[in-house]
């Protein structure tokens, strides 16, 4: 796993004791591209994972990023306040896959993360915590009950 600092500074919003993680693709050229535009508009993700699996670093793990406006997940609404934020460098279109090397990191990130923050139980993607809102990401679609250990939220119900 690599990770790399973000070129600009993202600023965390208070105190964060994540429960889960949502999935989100940056629908940029890079991930220090989106960095740039997220830095300028106030919001932020933990992580952006680029193309060749490279992880930048964002908003401090420890604080709330502004990732998922307005949003609905297991513990109701708000998703900031309680889920880590996680991007895929990609187009977000039906065209760019998810490339292996950013699952791959994905992978590596979360089992990390599952060692750091014995709170996370679940993960979800942006589309399925903020429906008919946004669709992102397109391409990302695990399949069963589970991924790498954390519960799928896909909505309610």
């Amino acid at each position: 796993m690599r990770f790399i600092a973000a070129l600009r500074r993202l600023i965390g919003h208070g105190r964060l004791k994540p429960s889960g993680i949502i999935i989100h693709a940056t629908a940029g050229n890079s991930g220090q591209s989106s960095i740039e535009w997220l830095a300028q508009v106030g919001l932020g993700y933990h992580y952006i994972i680029e193309r060749d699996g490279a992880i930048i670093v964002g908003v401090p793990r420890d604080q709330v990023a502004w990732h998922s406006g307005t949003s609905f997940g297991w513990e109701g609404k708000g998703c900031n306040s309680y889920t880590i934020g996680i991007a895929f460098a990609n187009l977000d279109n039906v065209i760019e896959p998810i490339r292996p090397e950013q699952e791959s990191a994905l992978r590596e990130l979360i089992a990390e993360l599952i060692r750091k923050e014995p709170g996370l139980q679940y993960i979800s993607a942006h589309k399925w915590v903020s429906p008919g809102r946004k669709t992102d990401p397109i391409r990302w679609n695990p399949q069963g009950k589970f991924y790498e250990g954390l519960r799928i939220w896909r909505g309610p119900g």
